[in-house]
């Protein structure tokens, strides 16, 4: 097992640090943040380290609170594209009949432009969280699908796949005997660099003012930060751009340096470095 670089621990601390804050957030948070409870615009004190915003709420319970927004959104996001790669890349390597169906597919959404077809859809069907959820989770699953599929194209050729076909092995066993744990090396790279996608495209989205209104983030503080015209006038403006502005970083630079740990890419059993199509790199890249 080869040595994990520094930055990997230091990305999964700060990891984990998101994650406990998250579902620690109703203690954590000192007000509560939609609540008027200062003046607008406030300095931090002793009561609002962070001062408060031009509605007077406080800006460390809303960083708090949407610390849990953006990790909600994103890991639903991880999980409903993992699915799908998987289940598509698996698919498509192994039954013939259905590979050009699915890579068609797959190309497809490839080609479409990122972010106006994102925006497109949310104005269409409503900028709620769930709607948010399933339109970056269902648009960012095709180029890794790719990647599990040259796994499995790759591994079906292979002696104990060949052997367990003659002996009457059932191409369900097979897919969950062998097919499935030879990708299961590009897994948390997948999660991880989905979840990189997830968080930049939902605070993306929110700062456009296309993110879930019923739930405060950080991307939704950044844009009610900049519908003041004077905003970088007043004495006030960092605590109301930094603090958001650092969380995503922060968060973001966490799964790169996780994702850069991991590395080296997938590899089937006998050891060999499979490299698939990463897709291409946009605007809101599509978490592969």
């Amino acid at each position: 097992m080869r040595r994990r670089p520094l930055l990997f621990w230091l990305g999964t601390a700060l990891l984990a640090g998101f994650v406990s804050i998250a579902i620690l957030a109703p203690v954590l948070a000192p007000h509560d943040p939609r609540q008027p409870l200062a003046l607008p615009l406030s300095a931090p004190t002793r009561d609002h380290l962070l001062g408060t915003n031009d509605l007077g709420q406080d800006i460390l319970s809303q960083l708090i609170h949407g610390t849990r927004s953006t990790l909600i959104v994103a890991l639903s996001v991880t999980a409903i594209s993992t699915a799908l790669s998987w289940i598509v890349g698996l698919a498509a390597g192994f039954i013939r009949r259905l590979e050009g169906l699915l890579m068609g597919l797959t190309d497809l959404l490839l080609a479409l432009p990122d972010l106006p077809l994102i925006l497109l859809v949310l104005t269409l069907i409503g900028a709620t969280r769930i709607n948010l959820i399933l339109v970056l989770g269902l648009l960012s699953w095709p180029a890794f699908a790719r990647v599990v599929r040259a796994i499995v194209i790759g591994a079906r050729i292979s002696p104990y796949v060949e052997a367990s076909r003659s002996l009457g092995a059932s191409d369900a066993h097979i897919t969950m005997r062998h097919l499935l744990p030879a990708t299961l090396d590009a897994l948390p790279t997948k999660l991880v660099l989905t979840m990189r996608y997830a968080v930049f495209a939902e605070a993306t989205l929110a700062f456009l003012g296309l993110g879930a209104g019923e739930a405060i983030g950080w991307g939704g503080m950044l844009n009610e930060a900049f519908r003041d015209p004077l905003l970088f006038s007043r004495p006030a403006w960092p605590w109301l751009v930094l603090p958001p502005t650092i969380a995503i970083a922060a968060l973001i630079l966490a799964t790169v340096w996780v994702g850069g740990g991991l590395g080296g890419g997938p590899t089937t059993r006998r050891g060999t470095t499979q490299r698939g199509n990463s897709g291409r790199q946009m605007v809101i890249s599509r978490g592969d």
